[in-house]
């Protein structure tokens, strides 16, 4: 069983460090992928691959012996590093939803504000209030239960602690990360539509109506005079512009209306007696299938944002939530509560696993990431 886990303890670790440090590499070596957006990305592979190698491998050892055997001071300076590089993991998704927020819902005026020194800014904050959250037990800010038993090596379980870290951690990330996203959906899916539409207006815009004056009758028989579409080549009026229905039913607005080689905005009457009649044939469809065709490809791009937002959420909640919703209940509970080791364990790995998960969001699903990641492996780069 330990041969097992160290197996798979071991893969998960030599994966989540080749994963991030190809992302790094990837940055570094191409220039088309060095923008504001992608150094948040390398920023949040470097802490991931802080906590591959500077975390994961004392965890694995601490799993495998299922006892701390490397001295208390170590222990202090493996929790503060643990804590230290996972909230800093976690605020850089924020600081990357923050980025994506910003560029989707102000394109114009964020272009010119995105710049590294803001990048940079972010950055200097996810490390700053994760320093904040990892360094109070080291001095001082824990309970003498902590220190107990020289075998364990766990976090402070101070209840004021417990609250001010889980939530600064992950709680309030976590809630600012679900308002982001949730109105980053909004304004993509607002975008999209606004976009088709903008198609259905352009097909109503390119269709030109050569409208004539026709004759009517009336219910008595009398003749009228009225509109009818032709296609004879007479002088006439076309329409080249959006219409509406009047309030009345006898009327169509017509945006722009050219007279020979005028232009004017003007209503078409109609009598109010061939409302009866069936309706007049108008419009001339054209373009149906270019405009059902851009419609399908917006419900396309509007299922697949709210998959991609669905997988970073996701993925985010089930590593990171059953592990903070355990570190904080069971300092509250003290002999109440029973988990069993596994499950502490299962729950554990399964938080330290966004390490590896993190680069292929982020990173590999990313076509110029995949196209460097290419480059990487046939060693293009090695050859430049």
């Amino acid at each position: 069983m330990d041969v097992l886990t160290s197996l798979l303890l071991g893969t998960l670790i030599l994966c989540a460090v080749s994963g991030n440090a190809c992302v790094i590499a990837a940055i570094a070596l191409e220039r088309s992928l060095q923008t504001v957006a992608n150094y948040l990305i390398g920023s949040l592979a470097v802490t991931d691959l802080m906590v591959s190698v500077l975390v994961l491998p004392m965890a694995a050892l601490y799993q495998v012996l299922n006892k701390w055997t490397l001295g208390q001071v170590t222990c202090d300076i493996f929790i503060s590093l643990d804590v230290l590089c996972c909230t800093s993991s976690i605020l850089h998704l924020c600081a990357i939803a923050l980025d994506r927020y910003w560029a989707i819902t102000d394109p114009i005026d964020y272009v010119n504000k995105r710049t590294p020194r803001r990048a940079a800014v972010l950055i200097s904050l996810t490390w700053l209030i994760g320093f904040l959250i990892s360094i109070p037990p080291m001095l001082g800010w824990r309970t003498p239960e902590d220190r107990s038993d020289p075998d364990a090596c766990t976090i402070s379980k101070d209840h004021g602690y417990t609250i001010y870290s889980t939530f600064g951690a992950f709680y309030i990330p976590l809630l600012l990360m679900l308002v982001l996203y949730g109105r980053i959906f909004k304004a993509a899916r607002f975008r999209i539509r606004k976009t088709v539409k903008k198609a259905e207006k352009k097909k109503i815009a390119d269709t030109c109506l050569t409208l004539s004056p026709a004759t009517v009758k009336k219910g008595n028989g009398e003749p009228s005079k009225g509109w009818r579409r032709t296609a004879e080549p007479k002088p006439g009026t076309c329409v080249n512009g959006a219409v509406r229905q009047g309030q009345d039913g006898t009327a169509l607005e017509i945006i722009e209306v050219q007279h020979c080689n005028s232009s004017s905005k003007t209503h078409l009457p109609l009598p109010s007696e061939a409302c009866g009649s069936p309706p007049l044939p108008f419009f001339e469809r054209r373009n149906e299938k270019n405009t059902e065709a851009k419609r399908r490809m917006a419900l396309s791009r509007e299922r697949k944002t709210v998959k991609t937002l669905g997988i970073i959420m996701g993925t985010f909640i089930l590593c990171w939530l059953p592990f903070f919703i355990v570190a904080l209940v069971l300092p509250f509970c003290d002999s109440k509560c029973y988990m069993p080791e596994w499950l502490g364990a299962v729950i554990n790995w399964l938080g330290y696993s966004n390490s590896l998960l993190n680069p292929i969001i982020y990173a590999y699903f990313n076509k110029d990431f995949q196209s460097a990641f290419k480059k990487i492996i046939k060693c293009k780069f090695c050859q430049q």
